[in-house]
């Protein structure tokens, strides 16, 4: 085969050189930010469920683990692999409190139990969240989610097999090349999606629990509402934005006037209005936007080739005015054969499995605050019981995590 497909050196589950595992055709890489990354290809032999396939991409080892494979009688086997990052759905975390923690720090604790380490951290901040009866895999994203950051596995290679396994959390992978794309202009293997996410011109931004007092301040258990930030935002309690109303907004009961259309964020940990101000003003510059994807061939880019991660300018010459805007390459599709094509989407991605389960995950635990003042005979042990429960039996129910591809 042409020297375009990657060799790929296989080992048995417990890291033994089996050998190379030539590859039939061609070869598929597929990978998205803080999502999917796999491999796709047929082959004459059989690998076994669990062998680690090695392969150097440029300069970078990556290591992924065959988790499906498809044998007709006759014919080539066709094998699907994921990263190793996979196994830490085997590592599981029975209760972990990360409270005022960083970033470095959280990753060290979502890694504690698996034999993954810490690579770099350049995210700063300190945050806080709950990793409750979850395996390592579903910690680790709830890290980048909460702490903001995107995820990559670093593998280094010495003797002839992997030494170590570790984990980099970058505050954004990739970078700005100056490379465009016109939609509009090259309309040949593109796609334009709009993603059904509800567009909001306005938000109700909510904080912690505020805890219940009597009238000298006192803690008299549970708590009462959430925090808000009109105190310090003259009275009102959301932020909005006039243009994206008068574009996004809708029309009062009798047409006279635009108004707004609302949504509301929660960030449980915040218990400062200033700082819940701020965050609610970040989520509104991303609310007020319609999320609309790109599917691409990197052929009809101008400017040269793209990674993932890098902003690319996009003009929409189908829409009027026609929108400009800078976006992320936040899927790639690498076929090797003859040669390497590469197809991109742009834009804003579908949320994968995981990434709907944790938003489910954090939005019933953020209920804790209001369940505690439901019944004044309710103590704040008994709401925290609640929660988790619901928390674990909703996860259960409606994400199974060992199918999600990652």
């Amino acid at each position: 085969m042409a020297g375009a497909v990657p060799t790929l050196f296989r080992f048995s589950r417990w890291d033994e050189r089996i050998g190379t595992l030539r590859v039939a055709g061609e070869f598929v890489h597929t990978k998205e930010l803080n999502g999917e990354d796999t491999i796709e290809f047929q082959c004459f032999e059989v690998p076994d469920k669990g062998d680690r396939l090695l392969w150097l991409d440029g300069s970078a080892w990556r290591e992924h683990v065959v988790v499906r494979t498809e044998e007709p009688m006759a014919g080539l086997c066709s094998v699907y692999a994921e990263s190793s990052l996979c196994e830490l759905l085997d590592d599981f975390i029975e209760e972990t409190r990360l409270a005022g923690k960083t970033a470095a720090q959280a990753l060290a604790a979502a890694l504690a139990p698996t034999r993954w380490s810490v690579a770099s951290c350049d995210v700063s901040g300190t945050a806080g969240c709950v990793l409750y009866h979850v395996n390592a895999l579903w910690a680790l994203r709830r890290v980048a989610e909460v702490w903001g950051g995107e995820v990559e596995p670093v593998i280094a290679v010495s003797g002839g097999r992997v030494s170590s396994r570790s984990v980099r959390l970058s505050e954004q992978l990739g970078d700005w090349h100056g490379v465009r794309f016109t939609y509009g202009k090259n309309m040949a293997g593109c796609t334009r999606t709009v993603l059904e996410q509800d567009v909001y011109t306005a938000l109700y931004g909510f904080g912690a629990g505020l805890p219940a007092v009597d009238d000298d301040g006192n803690y008299t258990g549970g708590y009462r509402r959430k925090l808000t930030f009109a105190d310090v935002n003259g009275g009102v309690a959301w932020v909005g934005d006039d243009s994206a109303r008068l574009v996004w907004g809708r029309w009062n009961a009798d047409r006279t006037a635009k108004v707004h259309s609302f949504g509301t964020v929660t960030f449980s940990s915040c218990d400062d209005p200033v700082k819940l101000l701020a965050l609610t003003r970040a989520a509104l510059v991303e609310a007020v936007k319609p999320k609309v994807s790109y599917e691409v061939d990197v052929a009809a880019l101008d400017g040269g080739e793209c990674d993932l991660g890098d902003e690319v300018l996009v003009v929409d010459t189908s829409r009027f005015p026609e929108w400009r805007f800078r976006a992320r390459v936040v899927r790639r599709v690498r076929t090797f054969g003859d040669a390497v094509l590469a197809r991109v989407t742009i834009g804003a991605g579908q949320k994968v499995e995981y990434a709907q389960t944790a938003t489910l995950a954090a939005d019933v635990a953020a209920l804790q605050d209001d369940v505690a003042g439901i019944d004044g005979n309710l103590t704040t042990a008994a709401s925290v019981t609640v929660v988790e429960n619901t928390v674990t039996t909703a996860i259960d129910d409606l994400d199974e995590l060992a199918e999600v591809e990652f």
